[in-house]
């Protein structure tokens, strides 16, 4: 985890001690009836430190403190707290009362007496529509630590109430290293007999859920016509081992501490490609979850575990999402690369009734403002279908079944305009090269559409053409494009299209610098065009008669010899040097005689 240098007063007045030893070991209740342990010195916390405790009989540690008369405003209108001492904890969040507020939320831990680097906790956004009526707090994710002495926190932004740090420290357990447990199964392929196959799947009581910390009974559906896509933002540093200590410290977090009725993802899956069953209620059955507002039924939602605008998913999450999504959706004849229209409950994206047109498998974040699941996971949906498509593909495999809207629990609104004809989107996704949106036919025919451009699922400012000409700031992102048709007297019907990742040509010069002696010594340089500020990645092959060799692309720094060990025959003249391209960049090959 990177490190950080910076005082823990980071400039500020400490007016007085946050944290006063308690004579005696006084204990002060804390917010949502967490303990507030003040120590005078114990084997797991120095004098006045804050001393997280087990008061359930559970084995996940757990302290709600108030935090905002320990934070000092600075003259950047910035608040942060001192370096607070507590005992051993491994996550960290922060909740509040009220739903107006949005606090910009930052912390940092010390591990092994050095200060983490300041990280940002986002606002959950998977408020369950069902616990409206609860007594349910606002927060921050569950960021994972690791085992850590000491936080400080920062809040940008107003202050809300009853802004509350949490600490948890859930205790390994020796079942924590999986013996017993079902290895992650590869990708098969369905059989019209054999549907897609069931992957293998950690369940509740394999990573150590506590039943008597959720309420109510789930609640089910009659099918399931998508699959949502999300991450947990909680962080990348977890280990093989510590993966079911943390599902323990997520699933405390959302039931105690936010007051949800239960987890509220279907399925999480680790970078290491475990499947864990979440919510409970049945793996095999269409449980209603709590993860997409607005768009919870008839859906599965997939949380992977990490923050993914930081790190790439690794290939096994990707193949592990795919046999979640291809199991789930093939059950119900759902075609993974296709889309489905549906009626959202209302989130802060569609207004309650809006009919939308989304992928089968879409992340969070096109159905809510959102940046989940992280742009690097995000960007890898197309191949999330695609392995689930191969999974699902057989002789009346994955057909598109119509999707009836939920029977609205109130009196139904009015009418939505109905699509006719599917709109579409066609077009080279190249740096200069136009994608072209084509809007399909409604009723009524009067109806009215409008489009937006969206890079990575957010939008383009001002692009709201039907044609967008593809630029240096698309490379290597989503294309899609939101349109929007509604009528007087009808709600809008909404279509999210997928246009696909944008490509840049890639420039490759080669300087066959110098032959002798059976040897030929090569310079390759590979640019990218100018206004692309990500570089190609990838392999370039050099080819010379018989000889053959790969190189990365971040070694071409470097000449390339052929012919080192056994020299090169005289007739041996044509040289191909090729660069197969990536996500970002085409291929290209230059050829020459030397």
């Amino acid at each position: 985890m990177p490190t950080s240098s910076e005082s823990p007063q980071h400039g500020l007045t400490h007016r007085r001690a946050l944290v006063r030893a308690a004579v005696g070991g006084a204990v002060a209740v804390g917010a949502l009836g967490g303990v507030v342990r003040l120590t005078q010195g114990t084997d797991d916390g120095d004098a006045g430190s804050l001393t997280l405790a087990a008061e359930d009989g559970s084995d996940v540690a757990f302290l709600a403190v108030p935090i905002a008369a320990r934070l000092v405003r600075g003259r950047d209108g910035v608040h942060q707290s001192a370096a607070l001492p507590t005992s051993t904890y491994s996550m960290a969040a922060v909740t509040w009362r009220g739903t107006e507020a949005h606090p910009r939320v930052s912390v940092r831990a010390r591990r092994d007496g050095t200060w983490t680097a300041w990280t940002p906790l986002p606002r959950i956004d998977d408020r369950p529509a069902e616990d409206r009526d609860r007594d349910v707090r606002e927060g921050t994710v569950a960021w994972w630590a690791g085992p850590s002495r000491s936080i400080q926190v920062r809040v940008q932004g107003a202050l809300p109430p009853e802004l509350t740090l949490v600490l948890l420290h859930p205790a390994p357990r020796d079942a924590d290293a999986g013996a017993g447990w079902a290895p992650p199964e590869t990708l098969g392929r369905r059989t019209v007999d054999r549907p897609a196959p069931q992957p293998a799947i950690v369940t509740r009581a394999q990573w150590g859920a506590d039943e008597s910390w959720r309420d109510g009974s789930p609640r089910y559906d009659t099918t399931i016509a998508q699959v949502h896509v999300h991450h947990t933002a909680s962080g990348n540093t977890y280990s093989r081992t510590d993966v079911p200590a943390l599902l323990r410290g997520f699933y405390r977090y959302h039931t105690q501490s936010l007051g949800w009725s239960d987890i509220g993802y279907n399925f999480l899956v680790d970078k290491f490609g475990r499947t864990f069953e979440g919510r409970a209620g049945g793996v095999t059955r269409p449980v209603r979850g709590a993860h997409t507002l607005g768009f919870n039924t008839d859906s599965t939602g997939v949380s992977v575990i990490g923050n993914y605008d930081q790190v790439a998913p690794t290939e096994a999450i990707i193949d592990a999402v795919a046999a979640v999504a291809a199991w789930k959706l093939d059950a119900f004849d759902r075609r993974p690369q296709g889309t489905t229209t549906v009626r959202s409950s209302g989130s802060d994206k569609y207004a309650a009734g809006a009919s939308v047109r989304l992928p089968v498998i879409d992340g969070h974040r096109d159905t809510n403002d959102t940046a989940c699941p992280g742009s690097q996971l995000y960007q890898r949906l197309p191949d999330i279908r695609s392995r689930a498509q191969a999974v699902a593909a057989s002789t009346g495999a994955g057909e598109p079944q119509p999707t009836e809207p939920p029977a609205p629990s109130e009196p139904p609104g009015p009418t939505p305009v109905a699509v006719v004809t599917a709109s579409v989107v066609s077009g080279a996704r190249l740096v200069g090269r136009p994608v072209q949106a084509r809007k399909g036919s409604f009723d009524p025919a009067t109806a009215r559409t409008a489009f937006q451009w969206l890079r990575d699922g957010a939008p383009i400012e001002g692009d709201t053409r039907p044609r967008h000409r593809c630029t240096e700031a698309d490379v290597g992102h989503e294309l899609a494009v939101r349109i929007t048709t509604s009528a007087k007297g009808r709600t809008p019907v909404v279509e999210l299209l997928p246009a696909g990742p944008v490509q840049a040509p890639s420039t490759m010069t080669v300087d066959p610098e110098r032959r002798e002696r059976g040897r030929l010594r090569v310079q390759v340089d590979l640019q990218a065009p100018a206004g692309v500020d990500a570089p190609p990645t990838g392999e370039v092959t050099v080819r010379i008669g018989d000889r053959r060799v790969v190189v990365a692309v971040e070694d071409l720094d470097r000449p390339i010899v052929l012919g080192r060990r056994r020299p090169l025959v005289p007739s041996a003249n044509r040289l191909v040097v090729t660069y197969g391209g990536d996500a970002s960049f085409t291929g290209t090959e230059v050829a020459l005689r030397v």
